[in-house]
């Protein structure tokens, strides 16, 4: 049995290499070789990474990115939307789950989204991040962890996360990294 688990996109780590698109797609499109339109933003990505910036600062270039994916939430405004309750979340991980015969496609989920997560396939069909659930149950890191060379995505408990959180806020203080 897995425990609640979240994600945590670090993205001071990220390089917008975008590995974790293709890893995702490949894993979710069964597709070994994910075409271009597959890997930029426009695309059913169930994961996106879009730049912010640059900027400069000091004298120094700054650039960012943002990870946009599921965010499997607590409280999911898109399952209290969903009018056939094809949203659900797995009681043992907490995951955010989608349940394909039971969509009908009529997108309320993506007004209520904060993220903008939800995407839908050509049968209008609701896609979204479903946390490499298989991949959790076997004790194996989700494809996109897996693949992050640069240690930007972790998936874990939510006690984990903000964990992690914290000690990252403490470090950007301490660097005198916090912008006011």
């Amino acid at each position: 049995m897995i425990t609640r688990k979240a994600v945590f996109r670090d993205m001071d780590l990220c390089v917008n290499c975008k590995a974790c698109i293709v890893a995702c797609n490949v894993k979710h499109m069964s597709n070994a070789r994910p075409e271009a339109s597959h890997i930029i933003p426009t695309s059913r990505n169930l994961l996106n990474v879009y730049p912010t910036g640059p900027e400069i600062r000091d004298d120094r270039v700054y650039q960012a990115f943002i990870g946009i994916a599921c965010m499997h939430c607590a409280e999911a405004p898109c399952i209290k939307v969903c009018p056939t309750s094809a949203i659900y979340k797995d009681t043992a991980s907490g995951v955010t789950l989608v349940d394909d015969e039971k969509c009908i496609g009529c997108r309320a989920c993506i007004w209520v989204c904060p993220y903008g997560a939800p995407t839908f396939d050509g049968r209008g069909k609701m896609l979204k991040c479903d946390l490499c659930i298989d991949r959790l149950r076997e004790g194996k890191k989700t494809a996109c962890e897996h693949t992050c060379a640069a240690r930007a995505i972790f998936v874990g408990t939510p006690e984990e996360i903000a964990e992690i959180q914290a000690r990252k806020a403490v470090e950007r203080i301490r660097s005198g990294a916090i912008i006011s």
